[in-house]
């Protein structure tokens, strides 16, 4: 199977969510919700409303089946904090009555535009989508306010409207949990504080051995302490069932792409099947990096365009050899 510049992970692990959204009590201390204001003027907002992850927030959760009351809300945090930014929310090319209900909005206000996309990952990521949408080249772990944008996560636009301009209290965030270590997928409303374990405690199996990881398994952070607490960066729970036995015969199994949670249980060598190279989507050699670690020469990795890298963490998911290489990418950054 060849994979080119990307991966449909929403096609290959369809993720479906409940449309009753639960309350998880907590009564503990919280955190109320806080936007840090650029002081460069911004030129262009960014809303995502197509995401390419199966784990990532539906954007029904937050519009709520009222595109033009969350224009509206647009409307008015723009007029009130960015009065001279371009407006461009990205949707996903197949939703014709979102795309519909945009255009019209925007058919009398020259600030709003709509840019439709495939929802293929990693292609919402900044850099990419930066590129894509503006046509502009930034440079991965940049601010990309510097370039004067503002990629303005939905939530925290109803964040800034609610908090800063009709002065509620909000200590809440919507978090979608989900993975195969758990009963049942759900969007979760949360207050900011609470422990992951509290989160979890009604939807975890019991009966299996599993990994928690913040914003997914691809390139999100692994929660080891479940008594860590939910803050406002975090967008997303996935828990998946611990795999530690190997595959026999893996190479006869390229076209299966199960997620595994394995650290090093299927480690071997590499075996040359340039997946790593095919699927990444900043056109880099990832396997090259593993030679250079492997070899002891990690420094000698920047001269395959290490800069580039955008750790989307592709290269590890598809390599069926289990190599950890965003993990090396990392350390090979570090040392440069």
């Amino acid at each position: 199977m060849l994979y080119k510049k990307g991966f449909d992970l929403i096609k290959a692990y369809p993720t479906e969510f409940s449309e009753d959204i639960v309350s998880v009590r907590y009564s503990g201390q919280t955190e109320e919700f806080r936007f840090t204001f650029p002081e460069k003027k911004v030129e262009h907002i960014i809303i995502n409303l197509c995401p390419s992850e199966p784990w990532a927030l539906p954007h029904w959760t937050v519009i709520k089946g009222n595109t033009t009351n969350f224009l509206q809300k647009l409307e008015k945090v723009r007029s009130v904090y960015f009065p001279d930014s371009e407006c461009r929310i990205v949707v996903d090319r197949g939703e014709d009555d979102l795309i519909n209900d945009l255009i019209r909005y925007g058919k009398k206000r020259e600030w709003l535009h709509t840019y439709s996309m495939k929802p293929i990952y990693p292609y919402d990521a900044p850099v990419l989508m930066i590129k894509n949408v503006l046509g502009l080249k930034t440079s991965f772990g940049e601010n990309t306010i510097e370039h004067g944008v503002l990629l303005l996560e939905p939530q925290s636009l109803i964040g800034i409207y609610e908090h800063y301009i009709l002065k509620k209290d909000n200590t809440v965030r919507l978090i979608p949990v989900s993975g195969t270590g758990l009963i049942e997928n759900r969007i979760l409303k949360v207050k900011t504080g609470t422990p992951v374990e509290t989160v979890l405690k009604k939807y975890i199996r019991t009966d299996i051995k599993y990994r928690v990881f913040f914003d997914g398994p691809l390139n999100g952070i692994e929660v080891e302490d479940l008594t860590q607490s939910i803050d406002w960066f975090v967008k997303s729970i996935v828990v998946m069932e611990e795999r530690d036995y190997k595959t026999p015969l893996h190479f006869m199994k390229s076209k299966e792409l199960h997620f595994t949670t394995s650290l090093m249980g299927e480690l071997r060598r590499c075996v040359y099947c340039n997946f790593c190279d095919n699927i990444c989507p900043v056109d880099l050699e990832p396997a090259l990096y593993w030679h250079s670690y492997s070899r002891g020469e990690k420094h000698k990795a920047r001269n395959y365009a290490l800069e580039k890298c955008i750790e989307c963490g592709l290269c590890s998911f598809i390599c069926p050899s289990k190599l950890e290489l965003l993990h090396i990418i990392k350390e090979c950054k570090s040392a440069c």
